[in-house]
């Protein structure tokens, strides 16, 4: 096995299942043979009758009560994780290079039905990602980098990854990681509805196998750089050597039938790992039981392992959990920790030998058997074809900690940029109102600003000119104006080859929202006359990373495709993590996009909140009215130079420089503290294009440009276009890039102060800074040079 300089380590595990309200709780039922399926008492509506699955065992009852199921386990799993790692007070990095990464299928989704309940739009301030975020990690001292990412059903595992890729990169020295997903009528109704559930038992890899049980789960895991937690005296569980990811670029719903994009994914986890397919002693399969999706990864493993496969034991935990959905991945994964620990592999629930369908799989049967177990494969395959795959191998004997000078040399050569490659954006793509493409944008831009209502949808007829009509006419709007940005900057980055340019090409998507117009139809329809009526349709189209799964259709992208969710600040979120992974070498090219619908369900939410106004409102920097809302989307194209030079076309539309982002808080005085910070981390920017919308946002950010000390032109969108939340921060870097300045402020007469100047007109700008606030608490910001 090779001894990795720069290991990944996991130093703490919290696990909740079915099974258990630990990981070693779950663990010995597993070796028990134990089955957690069972009646879904807490699912909010009447299941039909034999309805089953996988529900966690209660918590004590007074832990936070008054919290939302999601958040009362996720919160209790985090701190699991971080007591098994020691205590938040053993880490001795400051508590911005502490970060989180989140993956989730229905974050808050629970909320959404008792608003259509009980017609309350207070209920949705527990919807969004952010707020189940920001709620588990009340109280604990992590203030760096906080996002949530969702690839469907390999949304942990996902997370896991771009973790392990902040790490290696410097950007963090620890990342708490995983996902959760919590149990729902609208889940249940969704794959119900799409005849996945199994009447009986879950039977992975059997001959007349039904399909899935859905269950919850909920798996987070530290992760730290190897030499920093010896040097701290952690004991690591288990070490990751490799991931993979890919996307099968095939169908919404259905895997690809030769498994070929599970294969990529497990083959470039081994080509990262350096192992080759005889080194991994057992796989922990995605094992969903459902037809398709077992001839698939079945199919894939006997591409990749060829004549090795029948000696490589195979798990399907799903047997004993159910599918546990988003949080499926990181609860695999904890458990596959266990196996090398006791060096055991376990066998599945509900499977007998003598039935199963493929005799080249040697599925792991009745008691668990004593075995070596020098590296471990785990699958997570994602609905839309999104596919990630990591391997572990066990905590190699405590080694003595690096010598003080040698740390101090490690961690300033984590902390150097110099060896980091150029990121280019080379194409930009605009789909916004009165602005479809980057002509009319650019002329949206040079008119006076002024909003007097919402500008509601942008009808399709604008934009279908740019797409397959006939193709993507039962697709949400989030996900039509998503692929309409796409083509434009695809178009704008002169690609003449696209197939190829694909093949190698990677996306990370933002929205806030996301597919807000099906969501909320969906589960009115469920809401209104049973989880029966649930509509498979809009439930497949409604799914958070529907956007990033028929762009890989559309472009027949291979690489990873991921969605950041839940934020204001997802767009920039998307943007930084793959300018990061273009930076260090992991990618060549990469689409990022947010797109945002106008619904009037978000809009109520907001209104709750004093945010929304719905005619007049505030003004940038000024009255804090309230803003007006929109629809629209955004996308670049991020290139590294080498990738720019292959393809021997298109030109640099600019560069990304330094992208800074955290969260400290919800309060003003919380938000503060991160404004100030990130806007040190981007050097003092003299031109700065906020995220001001005529809410109480607007002063935060105007008195932290103040606070620089040094002058500060700064200006907004806001006006010129509505409130378009994780598009907006991406709309205001495309203005950069295409015109090269600061559009002037639409303002009611206020003033800057202390060295801020709020544009008055439009102020040349080949370099500038965009600054978003989310009113969680969470603060992203990035700086771009225009190229001429």
């Amino acid at each position: 096995m090779p001894q990795e300089e720069n290991a990944i380590v996991i130093t703490g595990a919290g696990l909740i299942s079915p099974l258990g309200l630990s990981r070693q709780a779950t663990w010995e039922a597993v070796l028990q043979g134990r089955c957690g399926i069972g009646r879904l008492s807490a699912v909010e509506s009447v299941l039909p009758p034999g309805a089953d699955g996988g529900q966690a065992p209660d918590l004590p009852s007074d832990e936070s009560s008054d919290q939302p199921r999601e958040v009362r386990y996720l919160r209790r799993t985090i701190h699991q994780a971080l007591d098994d790692a020691g205590g938040l007070d053993c880490f001795p990095y400051p508590p911005d290079r502490r970060g989180v990464l989140l993956g989730t299928t229905l974050h808050g989704m629970r909320a959404a039905g008792e608003f259509l309940r009980h017609d309350d739009p207070a209920r949705l301030d527990r919807f969004l990602a952010n707020a189940t975020l920001a709620r588990a990690l009340e109280g604990l001292a992590i203030k760096g980098f906080c996002a949530t990412t969702c690839s469907a059903c390999s949304s942990s595992l996902g997370a896991i990854a771009l973790g392990i890729s902040m790490l290696r990169a410097g950007e963090l020295d620890v990342v708490v990681a995983g996902g959760y997903d919590t149990i729902s009528e609208y889940v249940y109704g969704g794959f119900n509805s799409l005849r996945l559930v199994s009447p009986g038992p879950v039977r992975p890899f059997t001959r007349g196998r039904q399909g899935m049980k859905l269950a919850e789960g909920y798996g987070i895991v530290v992760l730290e750089r190897r030499d920093d937690a010896l040097r701290r005296g952690a004991a690591p569980i288990a070490r990751i050597l490799g991931y993979g990811e890919s996307a099968d670029a095939h169908h919404l719903t259905q895997p690809h039938p030769r498994g070929e994009g599970a294969a990529r994914a497990i083959r470039a986890a081994l080509e990262d790992a350096k192992l080759s397919a005889a080194d991994i002693g057992m796989v922990a399969a995605h094992g969903t039981g459902t037809p398709d999706n077992d001839v698939a990864e079945a199919r894939a493993l006997a591409g990749v392992f060829g004549d090795t496969l029948p000696a490589i034991p195979v798990v399907a935990f799903k047997s004993h959990l159910g599918h546990t959905l988003g949080g499926a991945g990181a609860v695999e994964l904890i458990l596959s920790t266990m196996a090398l620990r006791d060096q055991c592999v376990p066998g599945c629930a509900n499977v007998a030998a003598e039935n199963l369908e493929f005799p080249d799989l040697t599925v792991s049967c009745g008691a668990g058997k004593p075995a070596r177990l020098d590296a471990v494969l785990n699958t997570s395959l994602g609905f839309g074809g999104a596919n990630t795959c990591v391997v572990l191998a066990p905590a190699l004997p405590t080694a003595a900690a690096p010598e003080a000078p040698a740390a101090r040399a490690a961690l300033a050569a984590r902390l150097d940029r110099s060896d980091r490659r150029e990121v280019l954006i080379s194409g930009v793509g605009v789909i916004l109102p009165s602005a479809i493409g980057n002509e009319a944008f650019i002329a949206r831009l040079g008119a006076a600003p002024g909003l007097e209502r919402d500008p509601g949808p942008i009808p399709d007829e604008q934009f279908l000119h740019l797409l397959n009509a006939r193709r993507v006419r039962r697709m949400s709007e989030y996900v039509k104006m998503t692929l309409a940005a796409t083509a434009v900057a695809c178009t704008d980055a002169g690609i003449d080859d696209l197939p190829a340019f694909a093949e190698s090409c990677a996306a990370i998507l933002g929205s806030t929202h996301g597919s807000a117009n099906y969501s909320d139809a969906y589960y009115r329809q469920i809401v209104q006359e049973g989880i029966a009526a649930a509509n498979p349709l809009l439930f497949a189209e409604a799914v958070p990373n529907a956007g990033a799964a028929h762009l890989s259709l559309m472009l027949s992208l291979k690489r990873a495709c991921q969605t950041i969710i839940g934020s204001r600040t997802a767009g920039l979120e998307a943007l930084r993590l793959a300018a990061l992974r273009i930076a260090t070498g992991e990618w060549d090219r990469a689409i990022v996009s947010a797109a945002e619908e106008h619904h009037v369900s978000v809009n109520a939410g907001y209104k709750q909140c004093g945010l929304y106004a719905g005619v007049g409102g505030g003004r940038p920097f000024g009255d804090p009215g309230g803003f007006l809302s929109g629809a629209g989307a955004v996308s670049l194209i991020l290139e590294s130079r080498r990738s720019l030079e292959q393809r021997r076309a298109g030109r640099i539309r600019g560069r990304i420089g330094t992208c800074a982002g955290g969260r400290d808080g919800d309060s003003g005085r919380a938000m503060s503290r991160t404004l100030d910070r990130v806007l040190r981390q981007l050097d003092h920017p003299t031109h700065l294009l906020g995220s001001a919308n005529g809410t109480w946002i607007d002063a935060l950010e105007l008195a932290a440009a103040s606070r620089l000390n040094s002058p500060t032109i700064l200006s907004s969108l806001y006006g010129y276009f509505p409130e378009l939340f994780a598009a907006g921060p991406l709309a205001g870097i495309a203005a950069v890039l295409l015109t090269h300045r600061l559009p002037a402020l639409w303002s009611d007469g206020t003033t800057g102060r202390d060295g801020v100047t709020l544009a008055p007109q439009p102020a040349a700008a080949s370099r500038a800074s965009v600054l978003c606030s989310d009113y969680t608490g969470v603060i992203a910001a990035v700086s771009v040079q225009a190229e001429p």
